[in-house]
């Protein structure tokens, strides 16, 4: 559909009702004028007209509208960056038939939201079509904080099959993080209930691991699941961990470090203490150090088993030679 945005359900999305999962991520659309343009096809599910009750299961792909037709009334025309294109271009590390992905940078988020404007990857899928019948479409998303892989679906053949590999939690991603400490255990399993409040609304002055005791019991929280490791560690003060999440919540992983006791460095959401003197670095942290390194799974279309690796963007790339730690 010209003029319009898809966007991936997750985890977090599943049996929530179409309306309402709309309202959640852009709050200038209205239940009523959701209500509209469900009636009138211009909101789809998979490409197909679907009713605003519709209940959502992961890998669906959501079908908007941008908000200049569908809260303005009149149409705008998207401004493309010419830099920001080749960035994407530059970022591309596999491409096939089937399928692309992208080391994306830090700082530009995956899909548009009520205050990105243009500047998201979703935004430039044509520049990633190379000749194909349609643009690309994402598979999955990636906080606009968190570099690293991101993959997009060329057909929808392959978006269908991917979501199902989702579902059936058959991709294994693993993330790299430089964190605040070092953990107690080398390795273990961190695990919570994680709901709306504690993604939007953070309660960042009380301490983070004293909330995951009352998790269980509260509304609206869902299971989260992570493995950590411990790679390397520079005396009591930083640590890079392997962290394997073996469910999608939103800011999952950097929510789990804050309740382990390590927060993400540049994660100024979830810290539970006020931000460390990091002198004895060569320079200050704005970033999140938060990097998607390696996605594995069987490749659904050549059936092969696919493993890509993103290089480590050049803040964390910077400080990881500066400790002397070799990838």
């Amino acid at each position: 559909m010209a003029n319009s945005r898809d966007i991936i359900v997750e985890e977090d999305g599943i049996d929530c009702r179409l309306s309402t999962w709309i309202k959640r991520n852009d709050r200038r659309l209205t239940f009523k004028l959701v209500n509209t343009l469900c009636r009138k096809g211009l909101i789809k599910v998979n490409g197909i007209k679907t009713k605003a009750s519709y209940k959502l299961v992961i890998g669906d792909v959501i079908t908007i509208p941008i908000p200049s037709l569908s809260v303005t009334g009149h149409e705008s025309t998207p401004k493309i960056d010419p830099k920001l294109a080749k960035l994407l271009l530059g970022t591309i590390i596999l491409k096939d038939n089937h399928l692309i992905a992208i080391n994306k940078p830090e700082g530009l988020a995956s899909q548009g939201g009520s205050s990105q404007g243009t500047r998201h990857v979703d935004a430039y899928k044509s520049t990633l079509q190379f000749g194909s019948k349609d643009p690309p479409r994402l598979i999955h998303r990636l906080d606009k904080e968190t570099s690293g892989i991101l993959l997009l679906a060329r057909d929808v053949k392959t978006a269908s099959a991917f979501a199902a590999l989702f579902r059936d939690k058959q991709v294994e991603k693993i993330y790299w993080a430089l964190v605040e400490g070092v953990p107690k255990k080398e390795k273990g399993i961190l695990e919570s209930y994680i709901g709306t409040i504690d993604i939007w609304k953070p309660n960042i002055n009380r301490g983070l691991i004293g909330q995951k005791k009352s998790r269980r019991n509260s509304d609206n929280k869902k299971n989260a699941l992570t493995f950590y490791k411990v790679i390397e560690k520079i005396g009591s003060k930083y640590a890079w961990l392997e962290l394997k999440p073996a469910t999608g919540r939103t800011h999952q992983l950097r929510i789990h470090c804050a309740e382990l006791g390590n927060p993400i460095v540049g994660d100024r959401k979830y810290k539970s203490s006020e931000d460390k003197n990091f002198k004895d670095l060569p320079f200050g942290f704005k970033k999140l150090f938060l990097h998607a390194r390696c996605v594995t799974f069987v490749h659904p279309i050549s059936k092969k088993t696919t493993k890509i690796e993103a290089p480590l963007p050049k803040h964390m790339d910077l400080v990881w030679k500066h400790f002397g730690w070799k990838i």
